[in-house]
């Protein structure tokens, strides 16, 4: 009887612990699978895609991403998102990052042209040390087309 209690205990834990485990990836909807369903980019528009690739050494923060210093999205971890803008000239930005050369960048936009900006975190090397402080840097990428478009298929989609 006693054997069986055990066995019994084994395998309810043994179920807790694969339920606990997951697929291993963060949750939600790929880029990928929803990415037919977005409509054309309207001509009297420019679209921006914004993404940011998952690493467990990479900073956690969900910064604001700006186009002309207003938010307009959230940098996610291995998440994409757009935002349609009428044309001009923009600066991409990451305002919470700390200070780093050359991390925003500006781009000329006409209607119905798409920009690519994929937000990467940079890793700061002090030659001090305010108890180890390592600022989050993000710094904005502007990456060819059919290599995002790629890179960008298996982003979890953020409207």
């Amino acid at each position: 009887m006693r054997e069986r209690s055990w066995r019994a205990l084994i395998v309810a834990a043994a179920l807790a612990l694969f339920g606990c485990v997951g697929g291993g990836e963060p949750p939600g909807t790929r880029f990928g699978e929803i990415a037919a369903q977005i409509p054309p980019v309207p001509p009297d528009h420019a679209r921006f895609f914004f993404y940011r690739d998952y690493s467990l050494y990479d900073s956690v923060q969900r910064p604001y991403i700006a186009l002309n210093g207003q938010p307009v999205a959230i940098s996610e971890n291995d998440g994409a998102s757009y935002r349609d803008m009428p044309p001009g000239t923009y600066v991409i930005s990451v305002p919470y990052s700390a200070i780093y050369p050359n991390k925003e960048k500006t781009v000329t936009v006409a209607g119905g042209q798409t920009v690519y900006a994929k937000i990467l975190t940079e890793k700061f090397e002090p030659n001090i040390t305010l108890a180890d402080y390592q600022p989050d840097i993000f710094v904005v990428v502007l990456v060819d087309p059919t290599q995002a478009q790629a890179e960008i298929a298996s982003k979890r989609y953020f409207p």
